[in-house]
């Protein structure tokens, strides 16, 4: 038996082990058996739960679409989603955005996404009534869409900022653990593997933003500023419980 066979079968029985719980039926002593035997299989392996479990986490691929004239805002801050998420990701014609990557991550993106369009749904129509759209002096397109731009590139902002404290915190964890390095490096594989065997090849589109009405454009980036993006939407019970991340 080679090295890697040896070692798939020992993360077998630490995840049926980790499974024996008073919840499902064991005796507590059953559990705490299991408990101690997971803790001295991780020790002589020299493994953490994170890795094992990462290992069996599957990739999904998922779908959305947003067919409105708010599409051209998100489709601009969703490689922002994408790196905050860690997740890949591309557009299908006009309205649809593709997500690739492991569950939770996914799960994380697509939430963000639709809270991200209603949030953007909800600014807007609150500009609509203000005084301020109401003496506009450009096209009401052009300044509804210099406000949607100004939405997304603050919201794109924040989660640039958000993905930055989280990779400093990762990368001085790694330097202090060096098995959360190996962590990284087998997560980055498992994508890598998962999308390759998807057979799509990717081309990098350069979008260009266009303002046309710099007030307006202000105004999206305080609505922006104004979005819930690290957890679900008190009070709102239309969306989903935010997923839990895994390390």
């Amino acid at each position: 038996m080679d090295q890697q066979t040896e070692l798939a079968k020992v993360k077998a029985r630490i995840r049926a082990l980790a499974a024996r719980t008073v919840e499902r039926g064991c005796s507590e002593a059953e559990a705490m058996a299991a408990a101690a035997k997971v803790g001295e299989l991780l020790d002589v392996y020299g493994l953490t739960m994170s890795e094992v479990e990462l290992r069996e986490e599957a990739c999904v691929q998922r779908s959305l679409v947003f067919a409105d004239p708010r599409r051209a805002a998100l489709k601009w801050l969703f490689p922002a989603v994408l790196r905050f998420t860690e997740c890949r990701g591309w557009t299908v014609g006009r309205a649809e955005f593709a997500l690739f990557g492991l569950e939770p991550d996914v799960q994380m993106a697509e939430y963000l996404m639709h809270v991200i369009a209603g949030a953007l749904a909800y600014e807007e129509r609150r500009f609509r009534e203000s005084s301020e759209y109401a003496a506009r002096r450009r096209p009401a397109q052009a300044v509804l869409r210099s406000f949607r731009f100004g939405f997304a590139a603050r919201v794109a902002d924040r989660l640039d900022a958000m993905a930055e404290r989280r990779e400093a915190a990762a990368e001085a964890a790694r330097a202090a653990t060096p098995a959360g390095t190996a962590l990284v490096l087998l997560k980055e594989q498992r994508l890598s593997e998962g999308f390759r065997r998807l057979g799509i090849r990717l081309t990098t589109v350069h979008r260009r933003m266009t303002v046309q009405d710099r007030a307006a454009y202000g105004r999206g980036r305080e609505a922006g500023g104004r979005v819930g993006l690290d957890r679900p939407v008190e009070g709102g019970g239309a969306m989903p419980a935010l997923p839990r991340r895994r390390r």
